[in-house]
């Protein structure tokens, strides 16, 4: 049977704040029961990399300001570009699986070009691949950020939706996450609370409430609040000394477990096999909440997104 694809082209931003309705209130079929989940396509054209948008996420995530003014747009940034187009998917009535119970569990970033503040791009993004797992179901969100026909910006999440209790599973409580070797070095210690969780938010335009609400979080199965991984990303990779990587790498992301707030975590980077890693560890436990690190891969090739 042919997988089928929802293809949806929208003339304008969607709005973030009015998504988070359908979001949260559309009923979902039972997960055990899925067969053959829709995949789908949503496309925006003319998104303006907003000079004023960059500067404020910089400035939550701790990238510097004087490399900001001259233009630099950090690597993560242009996920923000794309996270409407994700909840416009996951507010589709079609779309299958229950949004909040969704884990980021990896995450993969290539640039084959540089983007600099003031570039107008058109973003395409992909829910697709649907694979069953002992822990759940996975897909794919792909987003292609083209620029004259050329994918500029590529970024793979790995979602993950849990089987419910009552299913059979295999394998087990999993490990708990694995702590940094003992000679990495601390770059940096933070402290990590609600208010700057909310600075995210604001800038980024993410309103999960598992982030911004503790009753809210443990309705949807979790302790309390926790941090958005997309942040411990970025913040980790903004404290200096900044790694440049060849134009052909590939950014790699696992996120192990969510920080908990209210939180005390460190930066930690090692070397392990000649590959620079960063991490964010909670600082009482020496455990990462995620580690991130380059690896070179072939040019990004833009053949499967067209620019019609």
């Amino acid at each position: 049977m042919t997988t089928r694809t929802i293809h949806l082209k929208l003339s304008r931003q969607p709005s973030v704040l009015g998504s988070y309705p359908r979001v949260l209130l559309t009923r979902r079929p039972d997960i055990l029961a899925l067969q053959e989940p829709p995949e789908f396509e949503v496309r925006l054209d003319q998104v303006l990399i907003e000079p004023q948008a960059v500067a404020k996420y910089a400035a939550v995530c701790a990238f510097d300001a004087s490399d900001v003014r001259n233009g630099y747009v950090p690597i993560t940034f242009p996920h923000m570009l794309a996270m409407p187009l994700h909840l416009r998917i996951m507010g589709h009535s079609s779309f299958p699986l229950r949004p909040m119970g969704l884990i980021h569990v990896t995450n993969t970033i290539a640039q084959p070009r540089a983007l600099e503040a003031g570039m107008t791009l058109n973003v395409v993004v992909a829910a697709r691949n649907y694979r069953k797992t002992d822990a759940g179901l996975t897909f794919d969100m792909v987003t292609d950020i083209l620029r004259a026909g050329q994918t500029v910006w590529r970024e793979t999440c790995v979602f993950l939706s849990r089987w419910p209790e009552s299913a059979q599973r295999t394998g087990g409580r999993p490990p708990r996450p694995p702590k940094a070797p003992k000679d990495a070095q601390v770059l940096t210690e933070l402290a990590v609370d609600q208010s700057r969780v909310w600075k995210y938010a604001r800038v980024a335009g993410d309103y999960n409430p598992i982030h911004l609400s503790d009753r809210a979080a443990r309705f949807f199965g979790l302790r309390g609040a926790i941090s958005h991984g997309m942040w411990t990303l970025a913040r980790s990779l903004a404290e200096r000394p900044i790694d440049v990587p060849p134009p052909d790498a590939r950014l790699e992301t696992q996120f192990l477990t969510p920080v908990q707030l209210p939180a005390r975590v460190n930066i930690k980077q090692w070397v392990e096999q000649g590959q620079s890693k960063r991490a964010m560890c909670d600082v009482r436990t020496g455990r990462m909440h995620m580690y991130a690190y380059w690896t070179t891969v072939p040019t990004v090739a833009s053949a499967n997104v067209s620019e019609a």
